[in-house]
This record gives structure tokens, C-alpha cells and sequence, in this order.
């Protein structure tokens, strides 16, 4: 009996031995993460054993560039973290000669961090100087968990078709979307950007996402097409229609990956988002194939294009993108409308980026060719290159000068006026009206909270159209409508008691709008709201009416409360006290 006891105590000791060997020595290779705020690391490999946590990473940077890094760079899980303790091939803080980064723009660096305990299986990477952070990095080699709903997980993925026809139409086009795998822990900056015809935003529109992960996005489109989605270092291709609303659910893991110069061959050809809506079959190719819609979205193109002479130049852009039409043909697994899109893209960009050191060599055959990320480039360099003005350029100079004027002078003067009457598109003129309109509304905005502004609204505006025609302006922000009257003493009071509040919310973005009707003498009313900063109306007796009825404002003062996606959130008869519109509004404007 002892002697089996025996060997039973041998067996254990082999066991645990093994295990702590297992331990001792455990690496993965080219670990997943859920995103980074920085292009300029990547880890490669991390080996970890009782003594330390080896880091084996590549640092990205200009050929000649010093590699150097913080000494106060961690690994760190929860509040606790693991100091970088030594390095190879890279300076802590230059104290020591640095290395410099070689021609090919990458060197490979070693780290060495305090052990991290037995039982943790992600850590974040940061360098806090310079403000680098890895979130979510995999020490057990699987893909972060992310909760993708079941009807998504069982959705059968469809090829495009056929693009629709570019026809011009102004309006909105509308975006929810739900970031699967954000934790409102992680630093994260969402940026939109659309190619806007009349005035292009270099540095985009920030997007707010909120504590779930979900956000709302409205944006005027004259035409159906492109849009980007950046999230921290990745990018999201979308395909939108002015007046159609869109839904996306985003897999923020794989979408970070897909951008990884280390993962990016697993990644950038796996779904990393869902669509539903306007174009989702196309959109969810987009989000899938990984094509790019610009050669000089590769980060390795424009390496390559720098290192070329003068003579190889165009040599070599026509080579790249003559790859990428094969390989686009070849591909049986996409669909019709994405291949179109792709090669109409990425041809014009081909034909913009040798028009930049030189003449355009050809023209862009596509009857697509308006979807174009490069269309107005292309035209003005049509006109350039060969003295055509192709297409719409007529217009859209003419438009760019009225709008840009207006942007100046906050007014159309006679000779903008003038000048919009010699656009021959309705939906330009239209587009520029609308456009400028919305500048008004922000200036009105601006003018608010510091004073009163007075708006009207159409006389002809019924129904329905009441409300989201008074709202309209303000997407994007939190809006409390308060219903009052010159007579009425308790409204009076009630915004003496909001003045407060006001204060208190100032770092928000809260419109105030203050709505009356006849009942309250022009004159009076007038003079009244001069103490009273917001946005003001003054609605004749069948708007008032209507909204009163149809909201339940039954006696004045009431509220209510819109969401910053121009939803419908809290509606109150009586002034309902400060704690409860604070609670209404921080939610309305998260």
C-alpha cells in the first residue's frame, strides 16, 4: 500500500512539475487585440516566464528616425501593471546611444517587463509619454471574445449586384451603429468622413459613442456614396444613400486587426461588420474583402511610391493598380456592384496620383465614375490637363465660390444670388440652400447661449413636419423645449429655476428652444424673451395647437426632452423640477 502511495506522490510531483514548466515558459505569436491608439508599435511576440515577460515588438517610423521609448512604458491588467524593466534595440528615454529606424521604415525591438502572474490572460500595452496604448492583447493566442448577436452569427452573406445609377439627390443619410467589444475604459476616437463636393473637412466629424457602445450619425449627402468610419487606427469603408437609413454593428477586434501590419493578412479579408439598411449587401463586402478604395491607403505603397525615380513613377503606380485589377477580376467570391465600386475608385485615384506630379494619362471610363472619392480632383484636373470641363465641374466651381462666400459672410450677397441663378442643377442649388441653412442654425446656436435668438418657422409648415422642421437644425445635440406664454406665471418661475441648471449642464450640448403662441402679445413677447437666452418661436395658433395635442402639453409650462439623435425621449405637463430635466438631459446628450 505505502509503495503505491508512492509512486501516486511521484506521479504529483511530475504533474505539478510539468505545469510549473508549462508555466515557465509560455509565448504566443503575433498576439490578437481588441484596438490601439497607435500605428507606430505592434508586438510580434510575447514570451513569459517566472523572471519576466518578454515583449517582442516591431516600431514603425520615418527611415532615420531614433528609437526611443518611455521608461514609463507597462503592461498593465486592471490597476495593475508591470514596469518595462529592459530593452534591446531601442533607448529607455535616450540615455543610452539610440538606434536608429532603417530604410525600411521598421525595426525589430525587444522589451523585458516584470512577470505577470499566473491566471491573467490580457493585458494592455502602454507607453504613457507618448500615449501609445494596445488594448485588450491576447496571452492565450484565441481572438478577444466579442458578443455577436445570433441573428447576425446565422445571417447568410449575399454578393452585391448591381450599383445603383449616380443620380444627384440631396439629403440626409442616416447612421446607428454599436461598436461589439468597446469598454468605455478604452481610449477611443471615432472620426466620420464623407467626400463632400462643396467643402471638404480634412479633419472629419468626431463621433460620441456612448456607454453601450451604440452611436448616431447624420450627414448631407447631393449623392449617393462613399463614406469612412475611423476607429483609433482602423478604417471602415461604407457606401451611403442621401434620405436612407443605415444600421452597423461593428467588430472592433477584428477591424483593429484587420489595420495591423502583423494580423492584417488573417484579418483584412474576414467580416468585421454587419449592415442593415440602404446598400447592405454592398456594405457588408466592404466591410469584408478588404480591398482599398485608394492606393495610398496602404501604408506600403506609399513607402514603395517614395522610393522610385521620377522615370519609374508612373511605371510603377500603373503596375500597382493593373495587380489590383486582376486580382479584383479573378476574385469569383465578390459581387458585381463591389468589383465596380473597387476598380472605379481605384482607378481614378490612379489617374489623381500621377496628376499630381504630371498630366493624367487617360480618363475614367465608368458611368460610376461619380462615386468617386477622387471625382472633383479628377475634374479639375480634366480641365487642366486637356481644357475639358467634364461632367458637373461647371456647378460645383460655381457652388463652391457661393458657399464659401457664405461660410465668410454668414449672407448670400447679390452677386452670390446672381451666381447660384447660373447652376443648371436643381439639386445643387438646393444642396448649397440647405448646406447654408445649417451654417445659419449653428451661428443661431452659438448666439444662444450667450443671448436670445428669435427663429421662425414657415407659416405653410403643418402636421407632422412641426416639430422634426424646429428640431431639424440641432441633430447631434440634447434639446429641451419648453411651452410657455407672456401670461403665464408659473412658466416665469420654472425658468428662473432652469437658469440653474443651465449652469450647471454649460459644458453640454443642450440646445434650450422656448416655444409660444398667439396668446402671447408680439410686442410683449418681444421684450420678454430679451431676458431669456435660447432659441425662440413664436408658432401661429394651428402649429401651436397641434403640438399641444400631440405631445400632451395640456396646461403650460411643458417640456420636452429630445435625444441627441433627434428621438423623442421625456414629455411633461408642469414643470417637472431641475433634478429630474438634469437626469433627462445627461442621458439625452450621452
Amino acid at each position: 500500500m505505502k509503495k503505491y502511495v508512492w509512486i501516486l506522490c511521484l506521479l504529483g510531483c511530475i504533474a505539478l512539475t510539468a505545469q510549473a514548466e508549462n508555466y515557465r515558459k509560455r509565448d504566443v505569436t503575433n498576439p490578437c487585440f481588441v484596438t490601439a491608439t497607435t500605428s507606430k508599435i505592434e508586438i510580434k511576440k510575447i514570451i513569459q516566464t517566472d523572471e519576466q515577460t518578454q515583449v517582442d515588438a516591431v516600431l514603425y517610423g520615418r527611415p532615420g528616425e531614433v528609437a526611443v521609448i518611455s521608461s514609463n512604458t507597462c503592461l498593465r491588467s486592471g490597476k495593475q501593471e508591470f514596469p518595462l524593466r529592459e530593452a534591446a534595440h531601442v533607448s529607455i528615454d535616450g540615455k543610452t546611444v539610440p538606434e536608429r529606424i532603417p530604410d525600411s521604415g521598421k525595426m525589430d525591438i525587444i522589451l523585458s517587463f516584470a512577470p505577470i502572474p499566473q491566471g491573467i490572460h490580457t493585458v494592455d500595452f502602454v507607453e504613457k509619454d507618448e500615449g501609445w496604448t494596445i488594448y485588450g492583447v491576447q496571452l492565450t493566442g484565441i481572438e478577444p471574445y466579442v458578443y455577436v448577436p445570433s441573428f447576425l452569427q446565422t445571417r447568410r452573406f449575399e454578393q452585391s449586384r448591381t450599383l445603383p445609377q449616380p443620380q444627384l439627390k440631396s439629403g440626409k443619410a442616416v447612421i446607428n451603429g454599436y461598436i461589439l467589444g468597446y469598454n468605455p475604459s478604452m481610449e477611443l476616437e471615432v472620426v466620420f468622413r464623407h467626400s463632400d463636393w462643396l467643402f471638404y473637412n480634412e479633419w472629419g466629424q468626431t463621433v460620441r459613442i456612448r456607454q453601450d457602445g451604440s452611436f448616431h450619425i447624420e450627414t448631407d449627402l447631393l449623392l449617393a456614396g462613399g463614406a469612412k468610419l475611423q476607429i483609433n487606427k482602423a478604417q471602415l469603408d461604407m457606401f451611403l444613400v442621401p434620405g436612407e437609413e443605415t444600421t452597423v454593428y461593428i467588430h472592433l477586434p477584428r477591424l483593429s486587426m484587420s489595420a495591423s501590419h502583423l494580423l492584417k493578412e488573417k484579418y483584412g479579408q474576414q467580416q468585421k461588420a454587419w449592415f442593415d439598411g440602404s446598400m447592405a449587401n454592398l456594405n457588408d463586402e466592404l466591410a469584408t474583402w478588404g480591398y482599398p478604395l485608394s492606393m495610398e491607403e496602404d501604408p506600403d505603397f506609399k513607402f514603395m511610391a517614395s522610393e522610385q525615380s521620377a522615370d519609374r513613377f508612373n511605371e510603377f503606380v500603373k503596375g500597382h493598380y493593373d495587380r489590383y485589377e486582376r486580382n479584383l477580376q479573378d476574385d469569383k467570391k465578390v459581387g458585381e456592384a463591389y468589383r465596380q465600386y473597387v476598380l472605379l475608385n481605384l482607378k481614378m485615384n490612379e489617374l489623381v496620383v500621377l496628376g499630381k506630379k504630371g498630366a493624367m494619362p487617360g480618363i475614367v471610363k465608368s458611368p460610376y465614375f461619380r462615386y468617386g472619392y477622387d471625382y472633383t480632383t479628377y475634374l479639375e484636373y480634366m480641365e487642366r490637363d486637356k481644357g475639358q470641363v467634364v461632367d458637373l465641374w461647371e456647378d460645383v466651381k460655381k457652388a463652391r465660390e457661393v458657399y464659401q462666400n457664405f461660410v465668410k459672410e454668414h449672407r448670400f450677397s447679390s452677386d452670390d444670388k446672381e451666381l447660384m441663378k447660373t447652376i443648371t442643377q436643381p439639386e445643387i442649388q438646393k444642396y448649397v440652400k440647405e448646406r447654408a441653412e445649417a451654417l445659419e442654425a449653428q451661428a443661431a446656436l452659438a448666439q444662444s447661449n450667450k443671448s436670445f435668438v428669435i427663429a421662425e418657422l414657415d407659416k405653410n409648415v403643418s402636421g407632422a413636419d412641426i416639430l422634426p422642421s424646429i428640431i431639424s437644425s440641432y441633430r447631434g445635440q440634447a434639446v429641451l423645449i419648453d411651452f410657455w406664454a407672456t401670461w403665464c406665471g408659473p412658466c416665469r418661475k420654472s425658468m428662473f429655476a432652469i437658469r440653474d441648471l443651465k449652469k450647471k449642464l454649460a459644458s453640454k450640448d443642450i440646445v434650450y428652444i422656448y416655444l409660444t403662441g398667439p396668446s402671447s402679445p408680439e410686442a410683449e413677447w418681444k421684450t420678454a424673451i430679451t431676458d431669456i437666452k435660447g432659441v425662440h418661436y413664436r408658432l401661429k395658433k394651428e402649429q401651436w395647437d397641434y403640438l399641444c395635442q400631440t405631445y400632451g402639453i395640456k396646461a403650460i409650462p411643458g417640456y420636452l426632452v429630445i435625444s441627441y439623435d433627434g428621438k423623442l425621449q421625456d414629455q411633461y405637463t408642469g414643470f417637472p423640477g431641475t433634478d429630474v430635466l438634469m437626469k433627462d438631459l445627461l442621458r439625452a446628450s450621452e
